[in-house]
């Protein structure tokens, strides 16, 4: 790993640390924005979206209260059929929320924007990081491209709000993500902290998941991680 990689790996950690000694609750956070949401002029935020199935559980927490957008911004899905399969499963969510059949209602129609695929800029950002474990310095520079994506992409089409699917996860580090969301924010632009795996978060993407007949990938996304999944596997049969 070359310096400048284990200097940003060191200060994320460091930076966790820190935040954790604090004992933010990012949960916390994310009611008290909802509880003072304007209903009658909703708020317009961009949520980076990594799949259709991390999103349909956060889509039920943020779609009474805001003017929602999913942004399916992943150069970290490097193989093109899995993103244009999970990109698919995104596009049936959004028909399923605007048809009224989901668990909850929006207070507008969701829409849905795409940056198309360039694996080449994810490549380039893991560099010297691709025998990294998952959750590592490799997963820490690919949340920062796919957030920096999503902030640029928020500041340039007016949105008031962006943040992200991804703390649903029990392997995502939300700690992290929050810190990396508040550090794109500016004065016209804010983050939206969220700890989505709270209240069971996980567990209510797989019941949706499997009501909605959401397609369920067994890896994040680049192929890094498809192979220590596969290794995972392997250990465990």
């Amino acid at each position: 790993m070359s310096k400048a990689c284990r200097q940003t790996a060191n200060t994320a950690a460091h930076t966790c640390q820190k935040i954790i000694g604090m004992n933010i609750n990012y949960d916390v956070l994310f009611k008290k924005n909802t509880d003072k949401a304007d209903l009658n002029f909703p708020q317009k935020l961009l949520l980076h979206a990594c799949c259709a199935p991390c999103s349909a559980y956060c889509l039920t927490q943020v779609l009474p209260y805001y003017d929602v957008t999913l942004y399916y911004a992943n150069d970290n899905i490097t193989d093109r059929a899995e993103w244009e399969k999970r990109l698919g499963e995104l596009a049936k969510l959004t028909d399923i929320v605007n048809k009224v059949e989901f668990a909850t209602q929006p207070i507008t129609p969701l829409k849905l924007a795409v940056r198309p695929i360039d694996a080449q800029r994810y490549y380039s950002i893991a560099k010297g990081l691709e025998t990294q474990p998952e959750g590592g310095a490799r997963c820490t520079e690919c949340f920062k491209l796919r957030l920096a994506d999503t902030a640029r992409y928020a500041q340039d089409n007016g949105f008031d709000l962006f943040g992200t699917t991804l703390s649903v996860s029990p392997y995502k580090n939300s700690v992290l993500l929050n810190e990396i969301g508040k550090s794109l924010q500016s004065d016209c632009l804010k983050w939206l902290y969220a700890d989505f795996k709270k209240r069971n978060g996980y567990g209510e993407s797989i019941r949706l998941s499997n009501l909605y007949g959401l397609y369920r990938q067994h890896y994040c996304g680049c192929d890094f991680s498809l192979i220590q999944a596969r290794q995972h596997a392997e250990t465990n049969n």
